[in-house]
């Protein structure tokens, strides 16, 4: 799967350019750059504008360097985070620190392409574990021996 993030719309419409008749021009745009590394592009692609993404509108963690969302973690009814639970996804990615504030100096990429990719999606140690938080999800959630549930609860089970 091929997927692009360009900062514009501009770059966006760069990407792809059409003849008269509504046709892909493959002879201009990204179509181009896959006969220099000797593949075509055929077919669809996903492309992303950070420019015309909604950021999350929350604050970030405090004196946080790599400027983490600041999440309402799931609580059990005692106030605890359930067990297994690690953390948001979008929290777990490491952002280089020169772009940390690519898109503005008020969304990062963490508030915009990243929140936009995962939003509120926890991570959990165990299978075992986030079925035992299921009524905590409401984003969906991982886990790191394969467990995946969507936020519209569908489940994906079985290995792969």
């Amino acid at each position: 799967m091929l997927g692009i993030v360009c900062k514009t719309y501009e770059g966006v419409k760069a990407l792809e350019t059409y003849d008269k008749e509504g046709h892909i021009n493959s002879d201009s745009g990204i179509r181009v750059f896959g006969t220099t590394i000797g593949r075509t592009l055929d077919g669809r692609f996903l492309v992303i504008c950070l420019e015309n993404l909604r950021p999350y509108c929350g604050e970030f963690v405090d004196d946080d360097p790599q400027r983490r969302l600041d999440l309402l973690q799931p609580k059990l009814p005692n106030g605890e985070c359930p067990p297994g639970f690690i953390g948001f996804a979008v929290n777990m990615i490491h952002v280089d620190y020169m772009n940390l504030l690519y898109v503005s100096d008020v969304y990062g990429l963490k508030k915009t392409l990243f929140y936009s990719l995962f939003s509120r999606l926890q991570v959990y140690k165990s299978r075992e574990e986030m079925l035992l938080a299921l009524p905590l999800i409401s984003d969906g959630a991982i886990s790191l021996d394969g467990g995946i549930i969507k936020p519209n609860g569908f489940f994906s089970l079985g290995n792969r």
